[in-house]
């Protein structure tokens, strides 16, 4: 019997999961944890195969308690089952360390599908569509791909011999237009489009 630790925060989810696993054409124990630290606790009290993750949970940042889980429990293998679905963040998770991506759309017999690829060693994601341009003009791609490279605004300026100040405008427009919340987001996400 294969042991699945769901961390979910919406009860729902659990009882759709439950009901599930009954079509499983192996037999499948669910336990599920609402948030972070009753996770963590049955991770110490029972053996788990393969732990189901929502990466929008209230009291803690998905991806982050996916790159503590790599390091942690390095043998037990990770699902994202989230409604976030952005090339940008199944990109991330799986450059964390994540073994599939399910979005919350999908149905519970594509998730069974998902866990049961995981389960027997393979990757569950979906197919990625080609690489989408961001919709950033031709100085603001040249500022992303400095910054990307760790220059600070000052540098940028210099380089391209533009004030500090235009930097600064160049950096919030882009931000916007890419809806990221950080300069370290937004150099993951242009490295992910080069």
């Amino acid at each position: 019997m294969a042991a699945l630790l769901l961390i979910d925060d919406h009860p729902l989810v659990e009882v759709a999961l439950s009901a599930a696993c009954v079509n499983s054409p192996i037999p499948l124990q669910l336990y599920a944890a609402g948030d972070e630290a009753q996770a963590r606790q049955l991770l110490q009290q029972q053996a788990i195969d393969l732990v189901i993750l929502d990466i929008g949970l209230p009291d803690s940042d998905g991806l982050e308690l996916l790159r503590r889980l790599r390091i942690h429990h390095p043998d037990c293998p990770v699902l994202i089952y989230s409604a976030e679905q952005s090339r940008h963040t199944l990109l991330r998770a799986a450059s964390l360390g994540a073994s599939g991506y399910v979005v919350k759309s999908q149905s519970m017999a594509q998730l069974l599908s998902a866990i049961l690829a995981v389960l027997g060693g393979q990757q569950a994601f979906p197919a990625l569509p080609e690489r989408i341009d961001l919709p950033l003009t031709e100085k603001e791609q040249q500022i992303v791909a400095l910054l990307a490279r760790g220059l600070s605004n000052l540098q940028i300026a210099e380089q391209l011999h533009i004030s500090n100040k235009t930097v600064s405008t160049h950096k919030k427009n882009i931000l916007e237009k890419t809806g990221v919340h950080s300069v370290v987001e937004l150099a993951e996400l242009w490295k992910a489009h080069q």
